[in-house]
């Protein structure tokens, strides 16, 4: 029996068709490749071991997928509803597939921001987060993947409910213990695997031993997989006849068939798998119960006391800690359930969370006491977010002053994840309980000032960006006044305060200099090289840019050198160097590339260098499409970054014929930002210069020692396009006077 690769349909292979069910499937799988939409974007729970059985289910729920735009998968705990969906999803042949875990969630109003991150889609000032969702998905053709809704039904159901009215070509595969209730829901119950339990347990195993015991055991806990594969497990070191005998003791699931027998089932079958744990083993799973997050070695090891890598081995081995791909650890939710059962058991509570505590702030120091963070430290705080929003609303008393730490931490990776309305209420109701005195003050007032800059207000962002800078100034805090002068220079900079912006930013770079913080001084020296540049200074900017360019690439994260590396295209493009103008924006495209926000800067700086090279229509179409995204995904851009898209925009509609324009225009529209970016990096778009027939003309006339205001009459065109085309001539052919440009035009 085999799977059709178009439509997911089981049918019995045949030499002439060996992938697809029939030659209309065989036609649509082309013509998908034909039209270039054969990339598949997919973002599924990865497993290491095969997936076994179900194949009657699957095919079941494939033809339901297909006519179906939601569907739920509805099971007590254990049954495999996560597993069954995934592979679904990926055999479902869409374009695009998201997850959207909701299982370490806690709160209703966390459901949107778990879509919206899973789909790419960010916070803009002043709009819910669910308005912007369902405005970006709207023409999006995605299946997404809701995991673990049943602690959150509701908004669930009203999410779903939102999306699937508003977005036609969402489709939603949800898993839950209860059914969801929305509109148009099919549900498909999902029961134990009865005969492909004893396959399962073979498979884990990795033997297949006593079939009459196997089979005795997975008949005993009812075909569920998470059981059987613990069972599985344990089966190298007890026999199988003795775990079947073992069973009449530890596993009553035959009493009653209600859904609370069959919790304390899978609660059985974990406290077995347990009670087989030496001390130091059971020791170290209880205290790792309070991460919910997941957990490295380091912390790991903070929890226990002592060394955990014999102690961790064990425990995966015997499936009570998985890990995951980036080598982190974690407990199942229903593991972890019982752990801290088992924790609250020998009075290890309070211990253990002092230990978590203490180690997530000691991750957050960093910040209070130099100016800028490493890529690593970074990272770790995304790593741990839901350990310190755990921390956060469990493990600290609320008038410990280590609560505006972590409410600091969980911003500052909001603001990184693009939402963080929730978070910011979060910080500022904790910053305005906390003592004036607090440790962790002026980090607080820090981030409370990117945040009403964020939100646009830019009088509340300069008040706590001075009142942090001023605290820190008291309390003779030099180490990090680089970073905060820096805050206020953007608070400056959002009120259109261009003197006080520069002024910041040279307090910044001279704490930072004597300090020593060359990372820190480099990021202000980007920031002030960018406003001298716009102020016209090129020759300013590009001394700035040069000295701060080395220091970033070997220390700093790679969105932050992309941003220098912008602006040093940009004074390449000022100064008429095409080439070196083309090469930095291609360079600053692959950094950002997997941050479509970020990233259009740089198409729009491509699109400019082939507009200078003559290639108008290309650069029209880079610039439309950058425009189409920036008006969709709500990303303004400054008034002198827009001035240079405007004006290269007017030049090509002088230079182009109209119709030409138009199609440029609507072939840029149609584009996305893949196709956008791949276009931008093509590497023939720098060529030789050549010049318009527009520009020939305007050029001829400047020979002949005509005025722009002359030309401009003389042409029919305005006297600003006539100045455009005179200093894009000049750039592109490296001329700085009239009198070269006469020189030039003669001998041409």
């Amino acid at each position: 029996m085999g799977i059709c690769a178009s439509c997911g349909t089981g049918f019995a292979p045949l030499p002439s068709r060996a992938r697809y069910c029939s030659n209309a499937c065989r036609q649509r799988a082309y013509r998908r490749r034909s039209a270039g939409t054969s990339t598949v974007v997919v973002e599924l729970p990865r497993y290491d071991d095969a997936f076994v059985g179900r194949e009657s289910e699957l095919a079941e729920l494939l033809s339901l997928l297909r006519k179906h735009r939601m569907l739920t998968l509805v099971g007590p705990a254990g049954v495999g509803k996560t597993r069954l969906a995934a592979e679904l999803a990926g055999r479902a042949r869409r374009t695009e597939v998201r997850t959207v875990e909701l299982g370490r969630l806690s709160r209703p109003e966390q459901v949107v921001q778990a879509v919206a991150e899973a789909v790419g889609v960010y916070q803009h000032a002043g709009v819910a987060l669910r308005t912007t969702l369902l405005q970006e998905l709207t023409n999006r053709r995605i299946l997404l993947f809701v995991d673990n809704c049943e602690h959150l039904v509701e908004e669930c159901c009203a999410v779903v409910d939102a999306l699937l009215s508003r977005c036609p070509n969402v489709q939603v595969l949800a898993t839950s213990r209860e059914a969801l209730r929305s509109i148009g829901e099919v549900v498909y119950p999902l029961h134990g695997m009865a005969a492909d339990a004893a396959r399962l347990f073979t498979e884990r195993a990795g033997t297949s031993g006593d079939h009459v015991a196997i089979a005795t055991i997975c008949t005993r806990l009812d075909g569920l997989p998470l059981a059987v594969e613990l069972a599985a497990k344990l089966s190298g070191s007890v026999p199988p006849a003795e775990l079947a005998d073992r069973l009449d003791h530890r596993l009553d699931l035959l009493s009653d068939a209600g859904e609370q027998v069959r919790h304390q089932s899978l609660r059985a079958a974990i406290a077995w798998s347990h009670d087989l744990l030496t001390a130091h083993e059971k020791e170290l799973f209880r205290r790792l119960a309070l991460l919910p997050g997941g957990f490295g070695l380091e912390i790991a090891q903070v929890v226990h006391g002592g060394a955990v890598i014999g102690l961790l081995t064990a425990l995966q081995a015997k499936s009570l800690v998985v890990r995951e791909n980036d080598g982190r650890f974690r407990m199942l939710e229903s593991v972890g359930l019982y752990a801290r059962e088992r924790l609250e058991e020998q009075g290890e509570h309070e211990v253990t969370a002092e230990r978590i505590v203490e180690w997530l702030c000691e991750k957050g120091e960093p910040a209070v006491s130099s100016s800028i963070l490493t890529p690593e430290q970074v990272k770790t705080q995304h790593q741990e977010y839901d350990n310190v929003a755990y921390a956060f609303a469990h493990l600290v008393a609320s008038r410990d002053d280590r609560r505006l730490m972590l409410a600091t931490m969980l911003l500052r990776v909001c603001f990184d994840r693009g939402y963080f309305a929730e978070a910011g209420a979060v910080l500022m109701q904790v910053l305005d309980q906390s003592p004036a005195d607090g440790r962790y003050r002026i980090l607080a007032l820090e981030y409370a000032s990117l945040l009403a800059g964020h939100d646009q207000r830019h009088d509340e962002a300069v008040k706590y960006a001075i009142e942090a800078v001023e605290t820190a100034e008291a309390g003779g805090q030099d180490l990090i006044m680089c970073r905060l002068f820096r805050t206020l220079a953007s608070a400056y900079d959002g009120m259109g305060d261009v003197a006080n912006t520069a002024w910041a930013l040279r307090r910044s770079i001279q704490h930072g200099v004597s300090n020593g913080n060359d990372v820190s001084v480099a990021v202000s020296s980007q920031n002030l090289g960018w406003r001298l540049l716009v102020q016209g200074d090129v020759d300013a900017a590009a001394a700035l840019i040069e000295g701060a360019l080395p220091v970033l690439r070997l220390h700093a994260r790679q969105d932050v050198v992309a941003v220098a590396v912008h602006t040093s295209g940009c004074i390449a493009l000022e100064r008429g160097d095409l080439a070196a103008a083309g090469a930095r924006f291609a360079e600053s495209a692959r950094m950002t590339a997997t941050t479509p926000r970020a990233v259009l800067e740089s198409v729009e700086g491509r699109g400019l260098v082939a507009m200078l090279s003559g290639r108008h229509e290309l650069g029209v179409r880079l610039l439309a499409a950058c425009q189409q995204m920036r008006a969709t995904w709500v990303v303004p851009s400054e008034t002198w970054w827009r001035r240079k898209r405007d004006a290269a925009l007017d030049l090509a509609r002088e230079s182009l014929s109209p119709p030409a324009f138009q199609r440029a225009l609507g072939a840029g529209r149609a584009m996305d930002v893949r196709h956008a970016l791949e276009t931008a990096l093509d590497k023939e778009i720098v060529q030789e210069p050549v010049l318009s027939d527009r520009q020939r003309m305007v050029v001829e006339l400047v020979a002949h020692g005509l005025t722009n205001a002359q030309v401009a009459a003389k042409l029919g065109i305005s006297h600003r396009t006539v100045e455009s085309h005179v200093h894009n001539v000049k750039s592109v052919l490296n001329l700085s006077s009239r009198a070269q440009l006469t020189a030039w035009a003669q001998s041409h």
